[in-house]
């Protein structure tokens, strides 16, 4: 049996290009992203809570889910009543995500995908066929676009169908369904090193297709020749020179950027205070007050491992040498006073996948003349943390950095935000950044002292808190005597 399998995130065109080399290739296509939204409607009809496995689990036993062909494509039935329609409803996307996290779900679906393929030539598509559900399948595709692309299509696709929509929300919706697609325990979305990745954004479907089709070498011993296979071909070489392109230019890129970390560790000379606090091969939300542009340099040279993230402002795109070397330094620009969900997303990836992430919480460079003070917190850093539940290592440089300057800088200790944990992060984001703030003021009369009181020297500080410890005991003790 020839089994053709396609991953990819929400909205990148899957079911559109799977049909379209499915009628092709005149082979059965089994559309597995409609399996798990039957499951969500059912589940919902009957008022099941999505995240109740055991309830979910009893419904199962009552689905009798089949695939008619209707003479243009399968329609999806759920105990015989067609529901093709009622999946398809914007709502459903979102429940379809959380009952795929179901381990009595996916192993109930899994199972019926797997027969279906094993009796079958058959297109699958999905999030996880690739990686779980056809591990083995002949040929595998990875199909991706941009969120705001994809967020474009699905808008279009629903107002086309009356439906009325939101372009943000569709983004946010599609943003947060990737995230939960791609850190989900069970089966998470990932590219398989053995799948042909193809960037949608700016192809027709029809070019997707026959992208696919020339990687296609035979169907029942029959070669398969799709209708526009010169132009196909074509466009493969031309992908395939960019690559080899990219890859000339993507070693210079790594090449320069080294040698920039380099530099940066070299000219601005920082003494670093406590560096065994900083948490390494680990995920971790570094915070750190900012005086000047200069701030990362030592972060990204001295502390950050290889995988490590710094948040910068988007300015550093509009140069594209520029931006290709802070991409390659782990930078992630933003755009400031905006919610930039692209940004948001790379964090909390980032943070998911064990890598430190390095963010201003004041936002913007403090210019106050008491430079001691600072600004007030952004809520993102609090967000952040609780959502991944990563610590929070704190840093503070004693004043505004320089080149040629004796600069200090003081890796606090870790803290976790766990008191709030049991708390949606959205109810409890302000306390929480106001928690952090605390930490950080507390650093900040640590670095006075170490600098101001003990001259910058790491042993008259270490004996001087000692002393003061000793001091606390022992008054602590007269009192209880007394």
């Amino acid at each position: 049996m020839i089994n053709i399998a396609i991953d990819g995130p929400s909205g990148a065109g899957k079911s559109t290009i799977a049909k379209t080399i499915s009628k092709k290739l005149n082979i059965m296509y089994l559309d597995t992203g409609a399996m798990y939204r039957a499951v969500a409607l059912y589940a919902l009809e009957n008022g099941a809570d999505l995240s109740d496995s055991e309830a979910i689990g009893e419904l199962l036993n009552n689905i009798d889910l089949t695939f008619i062909d209707n003479g243009t494509e399968n329609a999806v039935c759920i105990n015989g009543r067609d529901v093709s329609k009622e999946i398809r409803r914007h709502e459903i996307s979102k429940s379809a995500s959380e009952v795929s996290k179901l381990s009595k779900v996916r192993d109930f679906l899994v199972e019926m995908q797997r027969k279906i393929a094993a009796e079958n030539d058959v297109v699958l598509d999905g999030r996880d066929i690739t990686s779980n559900v056809l591990p083995n399948a002949k040929y595998k595709f990875y199909l991706t676009a941009t969120a705001e692309e994809r967020a474009r299509r699905r808008c279009s696709e629903l107002k086309e169908k009356g439906q009325d929509v939101d372009y943000q929300k569709v983004l946010q919706d599609i943003v947060d369904r990737d995230y939960n697609d791609m850190n989900r325990q069970i089966a998470p979305l990932v590219k398989t090193e053995d799948s042909i990745e193809i960037d949608s954004t700016s192809l027709a479907q029809e070019q997707v297709a026959d992208l696919i089709l020339t990687h296609i070498k035979e169907i029942d011993g029959k070669s398969v020749c799709p209708v526009n296979t010169a132009v196909a071909r074509l466009q493969d070489k031309e992908i395939q020179a960019v690559a080899k392109k990219t890859k000339r230019k993507s070693i210079f890129i790594r090449g320069f950027a080294a040698f920039v970390k380099w530099v940066m560790g070299g000219l601005w000379h920082t003494k670093i205070y406590f560096k065994d606090n900083f948490i390494k091969n680990s995920k971790a939300v570094v915070i750190c007050n900012h005086y000047s542009a200069l701030d990362p340099c030592v972060i990204i040279s001295r502390l950050l491992g290889k995988n490590g993230k710094v948040m910068m402002k988007n300015e550093i795109t509009k140069n594209k040498f520029i931006a290709s070397v802070a991409d390659e330094l782990g930078c992630i620009p933003v755009k400031r006073g905006e919610a930039d969900l692209n940004a948001v997303k790379k964090v909390l990836s980032a943070l998911n996948h064990n890598s430190q992430v390095l963010i201003f919480p004041e936002g913007t460079r403090n210019k106050n003349e008491n430079f001691k003070e600072m600004l007030p917190f952004k809520a993102g850093v609090a967000t952040f943390a609780l959502k991944t539940k990563s610590p929070v290592v704190p840093m503070m440089y004693y004043k505004k950095t320089g080149i040629f300057k004796r600069n200090k800088l003081v890796v606090g200790e870790p803290f976790w935000l766990d008191e709030f944990y049991a708390q949606k992060p959205s109810e409890v984001k302000d306390v929480a950044t106001d928690y952090i703030r605390a930490k950080m003021v507390d650093l900040r009369k640590e670095v006075d002292l170490l600098v101001e009181k003990c001259k910058g020297s790491k042993k008259k500080y270490l004996k001087y808190k000692r002393l003061q410890s000793k001091e606390l005991y022992e008054n602590a003790n007269n009192r209880s005597q007394e």
